[in-house]
């Protein structure tokens, strides 16, 4: 696992930087929350990287999908295909709605979404 997510500025450090690999083999891989499973990494991933992936919360009537910076990512348990994020299900799902076009067009979507995160970390 050599390839490494530069961490945003003023943005927590993962807590494990070692623990990030090429979001291709992150697809479809279960997202586990501090308090269980949140859902899986949609491929739509593949046009948000190389800092963030996109989670489908799942369900049906509840899907959303939401955009997930790399850096927040704790752990992956490649053996389980499992990506580990300490946060709860809740506040994962309470992220804004992943959004194709806001993502190109707004220079303030992903800063949005890391401040989410951040604001979130264990400790703060």
């Amino acid at each position: 696992m050599t390839d490494r997510v530069p961490a945003p500025e003023n943005v927590p450090a993962p807590v494990h930087p070692d623990s990030h690999i090429p979001v291709a083999r992150l697809l479809d891989c279960a997202v586990e929350g501090s308090d269980g499973p949140i859902g899986k990494v949609d491929p739509v991933s593949e046009e948000v990287a190389p800092d963030h992936i996109v989670v489908d919360t799942g369900g049906t009537l509840l899907s959303k999908k939401v955009l997930l910076p790399l850096w927040v990512v704790s752990h992956v348990d490649e053996a389980t295909r499992t990506v580990h994020v300490p946060h709860t299900k809740d506040h994962v799902r309470d992220a804004p709605r992943f959004d194709r076009d806001l993502r190109v067009t707004d220079p303030g979507y992903r800063a949005r979404i890391d401040a989410h995160y951040a604001a979130g970390q264990p400790g703060s």
